[in-house]
C-alpha cells in the first residue's frame, strides 16, 4: 500500500478533533495554501501522536498547538508539497527552534511504537523535501543559479541514496541527513556555500552539523545490499 493511501485509510477519527483544533488546521491550510490531501495527512499524523503517551502528556499541559503545526510541516513534506521553514515561521508565527523540536518528538514517537507509515520511508521522504527546500532557499538568496540548484538537488539525492544503501539509520535526524549529504554535494560541485549556511538552512546548529557529517563519513565504503549479494 502506498504511503498516501495509508494516510487516507487511517483518516477516520477526524471528528475527534476539538473545535479549536479544527480551526487551527483550517487556518494553517488557508495561510500556507496547502492541498486538502496535506490536511488529511497532517490530521492523521497529529491524531496518531496525540494518542501516544507523549501526546497525552503534552495535552495535559495544554501544549499541543506546536505539535499540530509540526504535523502540518511534516505532512507537507511527506506528501511532496514543498514549503520552506521560513514560510512556517513567518506565516504561522512560530519559532523555528520550537517547530524543529516538535517535529523530532513526533518522529521519535513513531520510532518507539508502530507508525502509520514505516519510519525509514517517512524519514527518506522528509529528507528529500528538506534538500529541495534548502536548495530553493539558496537560489532565492542568489547563492546558486537555477541550473546549479537543480544539480545540487540531484547530487544531494545521489549522496543520500548512497548513504541509505550503506546503512544510514532512519533514527538519524532528517534535517541532519539533509545537511550532511548537501555538504558533500556542495563540495563536489565547488559551490561557494559554507557549512554554517547549510546548517542554518537545515535548521540545525554547528554541533549537530558536525555529528551528521561524521555519521555519514563513517559509513562503510560498500553498500549493505552489495555485501549481501557477495555473501
Amino acid at each position: 500500500m502506498k504511503a498516501q493511501e495509508r494516510f487516507y485509510s487511517l483518516s477516520k477519527g477526524v471528528e475527534s478533533l476539538s473545535k479549536e483544533e479544527h480551526g487551527l488546521f483550517f487556518d494553517a491550510m488557508q495561510t500556507l495554501g496547502l492541498r486538502n490531501e496535506v490536511k488529511q495527512a497532517a490530521v492523521v499524523l497529529y491524531l496518531d501522536f496525540k494518542s501516544r503517551p507523549i501526546g497525552e502528556y503534552n495535552a495535559d499541559r495544554k501544549n499541543l498547538q506546536i505539535f499540530l503545526i509540526a504535523s502540518v510541516s511534516l505532512a507537507a513534506k511527506a506528501m511532496g508539497d514543498l514549503r520552506t521553514d521560513r514560510e512556517f515561521e513567518s506565516k504561522m508565527f512560530v519559532r523555528r527552534e520550537k517547530l524543529l523540536d516538535a517535529e523530532e518528538r513526533i518522529l521519535r514517537s513513531f520510532a518507539v511504537q508502530g507508525s502509520i507509515i514505516p519510519v525509514p520511508e517517512l524519514v527518506l521522504r522528509l529528507t528529500r523535501r528538506q534538500i529541495e527546500s534548502m536548495a530553493e532557499g539558496f537560489a532565492d538568496r542568489e547563492l546558486v543559479s537555477s541550473d546549479e540548484k537543480e544539480e545540487l538537488v540531484r547530487r544531494s539525492y545521489s549522496h543520500l541514496d548512497a548513504a541509505v544503501e550503506k546503512g544510514l539509520a532512519p533514527k538519524t535526524s532528517y534535517r541532519g541527513r539533509a545537511a550532511g549529504v548537501m555538504l558533500n554535494a556542495v563540495r563536489d560541485l565547488g559551490l561557494q556555500i559554507s557549512e554554517m549556511e547549510i546548517a542554518r538552512a537545515a535548521g540545525i546548529d554547528k554541533k549537530s552539523m558536525a555529528t551528521s557529517t561524521n555519521i555519514i563519513a563513517a559509513l562503510p565504503k560498500e553498500s549493505k545490499r552489495l555485501e549481501r549479494k557477495e555473501r
